[in-house]
């Protein structure tokens, strides 16, 4: 007899998926992976310091705490093709409009806007479409996904590098073209692309059982895992939590490296002056760390349904190398060891989006997964937030040595969180099964 019928791919399938690469390729990008490339020049433009401008960054942050639940919610009751077009319009809008700003507060108001787009888009839509159309391949298609925000980064920053220019004054037309790009390769996949479940249009998630509802809900309500309540009363929850808050600060390092390399590296420090043959390449660190961002979570996630361990070696040893020659090739203006270092510390950056909701589900199960992961990024988002900031007066304050000095410092504490959440609560959760 024959196995269980299962559903296959479709062009539905497809377009669902070229919807969320899409999205994150441009929308998650250019919010995430290009906003360095401005900082400095738009602060000379207004007359302040650089964590004001970088300040957006922090509204950004806070916007998607606020809204978490609220989107979730709106997410579970409306269509999807209508909230997902509003927050791709929210996110490249925002981001298109500060090429036409003259007031530091008009940044801020662009912050509330993709913040709503991002928690929509990136945190919220590609895990609730993906999980709902895929059950065989999933792992692969949300590191795929998850990976273009990095592939992404690294195209945008090459472009945005172009049309800024060696003396930093094109940083209106980056804005403009960049929130162009991210517009086209959203909203027509939001309008057109995507269902809200696969059962809207006749089909079934990729892999799944062509079975009857009722058997599916059956299958649901037999999920494994550890009730909400429980999971929340766990010492091991908060050291994941723990873990995931600093693991978003190691991801919002990278926002600060193009203003690393533009008042630091790319300057004759004897005279203060820009060094335009250095200048024109102030992109180019950060599409390097892109790069690096894009190969990482392909390799930690296929290294994490391995071993968690190994892919926290792995990713923590690459990111503490990485900074490392960031640090060094920086300071010696070495550009091999500077470009090969944000190549490695790409290794790392993964470790919000791919390790942290892989070992919630392994440490507390599906059975409330969704409501779990949506309590730890709450926290997870706020911390962003203050990091997004809180770094540029670090290194304005302190020096660029205090900033880089905290960065590894963190990469230390985020192998030591997730290592003591996983295998305290990976034991707990394997003594109830």
């Amino acid at each position: 007899m024959g196995g269980a019928r299962t559903q296959h791919m479709t062009p539905r399938h497809w377009a669902v998926l070229a919807t969320c690469v899409f999205c994150t390729f441009g929308c998650a990008a250019v919010a995430f992976s290009v906003p360095g490339l401005c900082y400095r020049p738009v602060s000379q433009y207004l007359g302040v310091d650089v964590f004001q401008v970088s300040f957006y960054m922090t509204i950004v942050y806070l916007a998607e705490v606020v809204l978490s639940p609220v989107m979730g919610k709106v997410l579970h009751r409306f269509d999807m093709r209508v909230v997902c077009t509003a927050a791709a319009v929210a996110t490249s809008g925002g981001f298109m409009a500060m090429s036409f700003y003259t007031e530091l507060w008009q940044w801020y108001v662009s912050g509330v806007l993709i913040g709503f787009g991002e928690i929509t888009l990136l945190w919220l839509m590609v895990a609730s479409l993906l999980n709902r159309w895929f059950k065989k391949r999933l792992g692969l298609v949300l590191g795929l996904t998850y990976a273009m925000t990095g592939v992404g980064g690294a195209v945008l920053n090459l472009i945005g590098q172009h049309l800024l220019g060696a003396d930093l004054s094109g940083w209106r037309e980056v804005y403009l073209v960049l929130g162009i790009v991210a517009f086209a390769l959203s909203v027509p996949f939001t309008v057109f692309a995507i269902r809200s479940h696969p059962e809207d249009v006749g089909l079934r998630a990729y892999g799944e059982a062509l079975e009857s509802p009722a058997a599916a809900g059956d299958a649901v309500r037999e999920l494994p895992g550890v009730p909400a309540k429980r999971a929340f009363r766990s010492w091991y929850f908060y050291a994941l939590v723990f873990a995931g808050c600093m693991a978003n600060v190691g991801g919002v390092f990278p926002q600060h490296f193009t203003t690393f390399y533009q008042s630091y590296v790319a300057i004759d420090r004897s005279t203060l002056e820009a060094v335009a043959a250095l200048m024109v390449m102030s992109g180019t660190l950060e599409a390097f760390t892109m790069v690096g961002m894009a190969g990482g979570k392909v390799l930690i996630g296929a290294l994490e349904s391995k071993s968690v361990q190994l892919a926290l070696v792995v990713g923590c040893v690459g990111g503490f190398l990485g900074l490392s020659c960031i640090w060094a090739g920086g300071e010696a203006v070495c550009l091999p060891v500077l470009f090969g270092g944000g190549l490695l510390y790409g290794l790392i950056y993964p470790f919000v989006t791919t390790l942290l909701p892989y070992v919630t589900r392994l440490v507390f199960g599906s059975r409330d997964y969704d409501q779990i992961y949506s309590v730890v990024l709450i926290p997870v988002n706020l911390v962003g937030a203050f990091a997004a900031s809180g770094l540029a007066l670090l290194y304005q304050h302190v020096g660029w040595d205090a900033f880089f000095v905290a960065g590894l410092a963190s990469i230390v504490v985020i192998f030591a969180g997730f290592t003591v959440a996983y295998r305290a609560g990976r034991r707990v959760y394997l003594e109830r099964l």
